[in-house]
């Protein structure tokens, strides 16, 4: 398995450093919790983990990346270049269920016909990856 890589502009210093660090912490808070209640996507949040901490931290990069339960989502995704059919169906089912409640709160039409747009658009790039066998 080979290591994440930085970014390419360079690691971030100072109050910006930490602000992607925390950022990045809490976007892993929100990842976990997505692996156990449907409503919350995981790869989006770890995605967006992955890019704070690949601009302010490798060695909270490479854990991330290592983990044993978050690390796998990353690597389907960015390495194997597709997902699990169990990563699919959670995904697709999450997202839609949390866009169906966002169309149905969203007070003007134009934003609700964005969310569906936004959504179909999201769903045929999942359909369109590859199925991949759970890693061992």
């Amino acid at each position: 398995m080979s290591a994440p890589k930085m970014a390419a502009g360079g690691v971030a210093t100072g109050p910006l450093r930490y602000l992607l660090m925390a950022l990045g912490c809490l976007a892993v808070a929100a990842g976990t919790v997505g692996v156990f209640v449907p409503l919350i996507p995981t790869v989006p949040f770890l995605l967006l983990a992955t890019f704070c901490f690949s601009r302010s931290s490798a060695r909270l990069q490479i854990w991330l990346y290592n983990n044993r339960l978050l690390g796998p989502y990353l690597r389907n995704y960015l390495q194997r270049k597709g997902l699990t059919k169990r990563q699919l169906w959670s995904s697709l089912l999450s997202m839609w269920l949390g866009m169906a409640i966002a169309i149905f709160l969203a007070p003007v039409l134009a934003v609700k016909i964005g969310l569906a747009v936004i959504c179909v658009c999201v769903t045929i790039h999942l359909l369109r990856m590859k199925r991949l066998t759970p890693e061992s």
